[in-house]
């Protein structure tokens, strides 16, 4: 079936029936999640039927988004039965980059085992995938950056949204030879559409010349509680900084000395602090709401994944990005911000001397950039309410 028919057909069930819409998301790190998590909750205000596969902690993040906003209620979510209008599906859908415990470098050994692992499995995978398809009659598949749901729905006969900041190709390059990368390449071809986002990388653009350019995706914030957060921890009026090294790793060894400082430092899961730090709050593990965290803060100082920077670029806070020179998605991330003027680059062993970091964040030439959280353009590019060009 031609792509032009697959989309015409998938218009004729706006006519017909409630439509149902699949989500395949990695389930490496929380990233992912995240931007479709608005996306998906705008989806069900118009009352269509969302079916999301992803990770086990994921998927809990997205219930939880969803029903504390009373976006669906107890008897509109289940499991696998499918009888509600949010259904989450637990599955392992992406293989990601491992990387060394303790650091966030990449461990080329594992990541080609991995790789390699995961690639075989592709065939079963996109056969377990078209059924699921088929007993959903779903209007479209939407996948974040999942490679093989792209070939599952062309081979359903349903049309596909690749939602792209960069493709695993760019990262794996590097590390891989052709033969691992070829699998990769060939699903990333069955898109029907790439929604390219704000910020996407040079090479993911180039590789999809036709992509459809729409802006950031983000969990939008909530004004009363970033306000109600900036009270809480700003003690003294000190200024806030919010550091994280995401949830794709198990955190870094460095001892943090934030000791003397006048800041108060907000932490997720994976940075350790040198005792006697009393000027750091540490978030409990699953926080449902860090994008008000990071809007709350003063500073920012992070790990430059897509979804963070985005979140930091639509709250206007200065960001301290750690680089990562392995990986090139990482860097390209870092380029665009510090070229934007919203942050600096600093190494990971810059944390050996926190005031030097501080001082170096704190006096930047910050430049806020003119981004619109795009949500609910996304969802109604997907729905068919608005142009796809």
């Amino acid at each position: 079936m031609h792509l032009s028919q697959r989309l015409t057909d998938s218009q004729k069930y706006k006519e017909s029936r409630l439509m149902t819409y699949i989500f395949y998301i990695s389930n490496h790190g929380f990233g992912h999640i995240m931007r479709e998590i608005p996306v998906m909750a705008r989806l069900l205000e118009c009352g269509m039927q969302v079916i999301c596969i992803c990770g086990a902690k994921q998927l809990n993040a997205a219930r939880s988004y969803m029903a504390d906003r009373h976006i669906i209620d107890d008897n509109e979510e289940c499991g696998v039965s499918g009888k509600g209008r949010f259904v989450c599906i637990e599955g392992d859908t992406d293989y990601g980059t491992p990387v060394i415990p303790g650091t966030l470098k990449i461990d080329a050994g594992a990541l080609e085992r991995g790789v390699r692992a995961y690639v075989e499995t592709f065939e079963s995978r996109i056969e377990e995938a078209v059924g699921l398809i088929k007993r959903y009659d779903a209007a479209a598949v939407i996948c974040d950056i999942v490679p093989w749901a792209l070939t599952a729905a062309k081979r359903a006969g349903v049309p596909s949204f690749f939602m792209a900041s960069f493709t695993w190709i760019e990262v794996f390059e590097e590390y891989l030879d052709e033969k691992l990368l070829a699998p990769y390449r060939k699903c990333f071809e069955d898109a029907d559409r790439v929604l390219l986002y704000a910020m996407a990388n040079e090479p993911t653009r180039k590789r999809f010349p036709d992509g459809i350019q729409v802006g950031l995706a983000a969990r939008p914030f909530d004004c009363e509680r970033v306000d109600n957060i900036r009270r809480k921890l700003s003690c003294g009026g000190q200024k806030l900084v919010f550091m994280s090294v995401g949830g794709s790793n198990s955190g870094i060894d460095t001892k943090i000395d934030v000791n003397g400082l006048q800041y108060r430092f907000v932490a997720t899961g994976g940075i350790h602090f040198a005792e006697g730090s009393d000027n750091v709050y540490e978030l409990p593990e699953g926080v449902p709401d860090t994008n008000n965290y990071i809007a709350a803060c003063d500073y920012c100082i992070t790990k430059p994944g897509w979804s963070t920077i985005a979140e930091v670029l639509l709250a206007g806070t200065p960001a301290a990005l750690i680089g990562r020179p392995d990986i090139a998605e990482d860097r390209m991330n870092i380029a665009m911000m510090c070229n934007l003027g919203a942050a600096v680059s600093i190494d990971i062993t810059e944390l050996d001397d926190m005031s030097k970091v501080m001082n170096k964040i704190s006096t930047m030439d910050y430049h806020r950039a003119d981004f619109v959280n795009d949500y609910e353009h996304i969802a109604g590019i997907i729905m068919g309410q608005c142009d796809l060009d």
